[in-house]
C-alpha cells in the first residue's frame, strides 16, 4: 500500500497507528490525515496477547512481564514511543 500511495496510485492508506507512524518517519513526503481515526468500530479497545489456554506457566510469565514493566515506567515508554495520541 505504501508503495502504491508514493506512487500515486492510490490517495490514501488506512492503518494501525504504529504502522502508519513508522511509514510517516521513514517517508517525509507523505503526511497524516488531518483527523486521526480513533473509534472503536474501526480498531477495537485495545491490543492483547493470545496464550494457548492450557499453557498457563506462559500465561502467569507474560502477566508478572507486563506487571513488572508497568510499575518501572517501560510500559508508558513503550506506549508512547509506537503508539502517539
Amino acid at each position: 500500500a505504501i508503495i502504491d500511495l508514493k506512487n500515486g496510485r492510490i490517495d490514501g492508506v488506512f492503518g494501525d497507528t504504529a504502522v502508519v507512524n513508522e511509514w510517516l518517519k521513514t517517508n517525509p513526503q507523505l503526511g497524516p490525515a488531518t483527523e486521526k481515526v480513533t473509534d472503536p468500530q474501526y480498531f477495537g479497545t485495545g491490543l492483547g496477547i493470545a496464550v494457548r489456554p492450557d499453557n498457563k506457566a506462559l500465561l502467569e510469565k507474560l502477566n508478572d512481564a507486563l506487571a513488572a514493566i508497568k510499575a518501572d515506567g517501560t510500559y508508558q515508554k513503550i506506549s508512547d514511543q509506537w503508539f502517539p495520541q
